[in-house]
């Protein structure tokens, strides 16, 4: 794939969502689904699912200072000759944290390549800090695995904490800091305890 690669895609998707709020989501969830055929260099289909649920566990009798339990799952597929920019890898935020970014996947002589099949669950509690939810701390334990073919060969689990940091000046836009420690990992994963995201996550 050195050099210069033409791609052409056709994606089809749909999204049903029924959340409280974009910005913190304290109910409901929402469910992505779609698929996309390439062609170009290379024809390759992909097909993912994408799904987040929240439930408020305890708030206050005006309806602030929700505790929120939030769940994710993931799971991605590839059809054989996808090249390795648009296989799966995982690490990191909105994946498997503990782990660096794209540092989950096969390894081929030292290399991460990317594999045809992920899947990802978290599972994070959110408890606030401050009034308006403007600082809350998170507890998590995220866990999944990116395979060369449909398996469960390295199922990798990690578990953490960390802050979510609403700044006004940014236009509610949040930052997400945190500290994520592997508990189960492969043999060729790049691990990385700090993890930084600045934009809106679900």
């Amino acid at each position: 794939v050195e050099g210069n690669n033409l791609l052409v895609g056709l994606r089809a998707g749909a999204t049903y969502d029924d959340r409280d709020s974009v910005l913190r989501a304290t109910e409901g969830g929402i469910l992505d689904l779609s698929a996309e055929e390439c062609t170009g260099d290379h024809t390759f289909t992909l097909a993912n699912v994408d799904y987040n649920k929240y439930f408020t566990v305890i708030q206050r009798p005006d309806g602030t200072g929700r505790q929120v339990l939030a769940l994710h799952s993931a799971v991605g597929w590839a059809s054989d000759n996808t090249p390795v920019y648009e296989r799966y890898y995982a690490g990191g935020f909105r994946s498997i944290r503990g782990f660096a970014f794209r540092g989950v996947g096969p390894d081929v002589n030292g290399f991460k390549t990317g594999g045809d099949f992920q899947v990802l669950n978290s599972l994070e509690y959110q408890v606030p800090l401050v009034a308006k939810d403007a600082i809350y701390a998170v507890g998590f334990v995220d866990s999944g695995t990116v395979e060369s073919r449909v398996d469960f060969k390295d199922y990798r689990v990690s578990a953490g904490v960390g802050l979510r940091i609403v700044v006004p000046a940014l236009g509610q836009v949040p930052i997400a800091l945190d500290f994520g420690f592997p508990i189960v990992k492969g043999p060729n994963d790049q691990t990385q305890v700090f993890s930084f995201w600045l934009g809106f996550f679900r």
